[in-house]
């Protein structure tokens, strides 16, 4: 009986990739095995994922699924085949004869064509076999130890040429808005600008997928050659580390995170814009993509049941019109009943929350931008948020400058004994040292997102951009008032801090410290401001 024969091929690399490595694996493959006879069942790859590492072999990969569907008996008594046994596995002679054994045990046969070899299943084979896998897997896995080993020693000297300063060095693969040339790295001006304007629409409001809509849909080229199933264009996954990667501000980061230049590239976004997209990042609820039932949403990602405290969802039937032929001809058209409301999405749905109130939303906006925000701009609130971090640096940098003071007299008494050094005093040393390195580390992090508050627009930024806007709000352009409308959002999750929707109809809206209470018309029931300490 003719066996079945799968072929494995696998590549590590880009650079594989484009010396064509997966297309002479297979080549190569299906040529032998109809040398032997055998009956081509079908072929697996795993592109990109390294057997030095073990990669091919975790779930998701082609390898992971083969050796899972043997040791369940599906191929029993068909035939594995590679090019050597290292396509396998480089993980050293153990790894590798544990794969093969578990492939024979299971009735699986492994070929390898390079050289002619079969590794036959069940009682078919012999100890010379397992001595020759061993020998070649070995040899495989120190020739890979050494093609890492001198990987390593080649990218840390970069690293260090990198750290002290070299603009010259060429790094292989640059960002793609940089262009390597004989005297240096310059900028693209055209993808700098495609980079600015994906940074300048998110930064107003505008989300990841519907950027990635309006860059395919005019036609702009992408920039990522990778395979995935956005292949032809651009798409989120891409962006979103467009908006998070560093190198846009110049700088060059390891992969493991640690950032060696600041100014190693071309700067192609500056830091203000940068920060300003990481706050936006921090404030962004996840408000959907663009969807002409929900274009006319202004509130999204701020309402919220005050029993559950899960969000409210809106809901909009629209315009409902039925049409009507009478006996005499005539086309008649009735306008049905329409609604815009908010109400608890979990009670909605039925999944535990009691709070069955529904609140409209017209009465919610008209008393938010007609009522609320006209006293907010005559008596625009300071901005909380930087005060608070402004105080709580403030607190970390005393604490520091005590431990430091501290530990400075720690170390004065030690130089000072002459002696052996008292083991009680080191071990305050250690415990000072150890203190001192945890508020550095908050100091940066509270630094950090002082920065991002400074750089997010005022209260007074945010509510004359809200009044500039009023007209297009309401705009019959649906492009213009979509993309108003998601600006102003932005700015009200920045101003408004919740509105909570209550059982008995009432809706509560959270300003700063300030709490308003309206009923279902908007009529304002109570208020009251929370004042702090020091008031």
């Amino acid at each position: 009986m003719t066996q079945n024969a799968i072929i494995y091929a696998r590549f590590s690399s880009t650079e594989q990739s484009k010396g064509y490595s997966l297309e002479r694996q297979l080549t190569h493959g299906k040529e032998y095995v109809e040398r032997m006879g055998w009956n081509f069942e079908r072929s697996i790859t795993d592109e990109g994922r390294s057997a030095f590492h073990g990669t091919n072999r975790l779930e998701g990969s082609s390898l992971f699924a083969l050796e899972a569907e043997a040791r369940n008996g599906i191929h029993r008594g068909k035939v594995l085949c590679v090019e050597n046994i290292d396509r396998l596995s480089r993980q050293g002679a153990k790894a590798a004869a544990q794969l093969v054994w578990a492939l024979n045990e299971a009735g699986v046969d492994v070929a390898t064509w390079h050289d002619g070899y079969v590794y036959k299943a069940g009682n078919n084979g012999d100890m010379m076999e397992l001595f020759s896998v061993i020998i070649k897997a070995q040899l495989a896995y120190e020739e890979s130890l050494k093609k890492s080993q001198r990987t390593s020693a080649s990218w840390g000297k970069r690293y260090q040429r990198i750290a002290d300063g070299d603009k010259t060095l060429m790094v292989g693969r640059c960002p793609a808005w940089i262009v390597p040339t004989e005297d240096g790295y310059r900028l693209n001006k055209h993808r700098v600008s495609v980079l600015n304007e994906i940074y300048d629409l998110y930064i107003e409001g505008v989300g990841i997928y519907l950027i990635t809509q309006r860059l395919n849909e005019r036609g702009e080229p992408a920039w990522s050659d990778k395979k995935t199933k956005y292949d032809g264009g651009w798409y989120p996954a891409y962006l979103h580390r467009l908006l998070t990667a560093r190198v846009v501000l110049g700088e060059y980061v390891t992969l493991k995170g640690e950032t060696l230049s600041t100014d190693f590239f071309p700067q192609a976004v500056t830091a203000e814009k940068f920060l300003r997209a990481q706050a936006t990042r921090d404030t962004r609820r996840n408000t959907g993509g663009r969807d002409v039932t929900k274009v006319n949403n202004l509130l999204s990602g701020i309402v919220y049941c005050s029993e559950c405290g899960r969000r409210a969802g809106y809901e909009n039937k629209g315009t409902v019109r039925r049409k009507y032929t009478t006996k005499a001809g005539e086309l008649r058209v009735y306008s049905g009943k329409t609604h815009e409301r908010l109400r608890c999405d979990v009670n909605r749905r039925k999944n535990g929350c009691s709070n069955n109130a529904i609140v409209d939303y017209a009465v919610v906006e008209a008393t938010i931008l007609q009522g609320l925000l006209p006293d907010l701009i005559a008596n625009p609130a300071q901005d909380p948020a930087i005060a608070k971090h402004r105080e709580q640096l403030a607190e970390l940098l005393r604490q520091r400058d005590d431990t430091q003071a501290r530990l400075n007299k720690l170390i004065d008494i030690l130089e000072g004994d002459g002696g052996e050094p008292d083991p009680d005093i080191m071990m305050r040393v250690k415990t000072r040292r150890t203190e001192l390195n945890d508020l550095n580390e908050k100091i940066e992090t509270e630094q950090h997102r002082l920065n991002v508050e400074l750089t997010k627009p005022s209260v007074r930024d945010d509510l004359a951009l809200i009044a500039s806007l009023r007209d297009d709000l309401v705009s019959k352009d649906d492009d213009i008032r979509f993309y108003t409308r998601k600006r102003v959002n932005q700015s009200l999750l920045r101003l408004i801090t919740k509105v909570s929707i209550q059982p008995t109809g009432l809706f509560e809206i959270l300003v700063d410290q300030t709490t308003y209470i309206f009923d279902e018309t908007g009529g304002l029931v109570e208020d009251w401001t929370i004042l702090s300490a020091a008031e």
